[in-house]
């Protein structure tokens, strides 16, 4: 083979890769859900936690939706806002609760409504101590509903 022919093959392989990687970036891109960040602008994103579809589900374990929490050095407050998935059939009745650890909940959202898109934003003061929160929807048709509820305790401490 000359060298230019194979200089030819070997930069449509290199083509081939990029465009096979570009379009794996691009699904999991697509399939990934925008964070909503209703908490305000002194408030930093800390991370997002998995709301999972529960034992009773047909997806049980599953991860339909995250729980986003942030944190504002300004004011000592935490704040979290839950959020299904793109591409969940249906969401309804989502749901967002947050707390000072061994100290009760401190904010919810979402009990006294019907919301469809997010819950939240939620807020405690908590500088120098754990916080509590757990979230959740009800998901796919009346006919066959799922429910994806997580909670997480003592995180973020400090």
């Amino acid at each position: 083979m000359s060298i230019a022919l194979r200089k030819t093959a070997l930069t449509a392989t290199s083509l081939a890769l990029l465009a096979g990687a570009a379009v794996m970036a691009t699904t999991t891109e697509a399939s990934a859900t925008a964070r909503i960040n209703a908490c305000g602008s002194s408030y930093g994103f800390l991370k997002s936690y998995p709301i999972k579809a529960v034992y009773w589900s047909y997806d049980a374990g599953e991860t339909k939706g995250y729980i986003d929490v942030y944190y504002s050095s300004s004011t000592g407050k935490n704040c979290a806002i839950a959020r299904p998935m793109d591409g969940i059939n249906s969401p309804r009745n989502i749901k967002v609760k947050i707390g000072k650890s061994n100290s009760g909940w401190a904010d919810l959202d979402g009990y006294q409504a019907n919301f469809t898109k997010y819950a939240g934003p939620v807020y405690v003061s908590a500088r120098g101590s754990c916080i509590d929160f757990e979230g959740g929807f009800i998901y796919n048709g009346s006919w066959d509903p799922s429910e994806a509820w997580s909670g997480y305790a003592g995180r973020h401490c400090g």
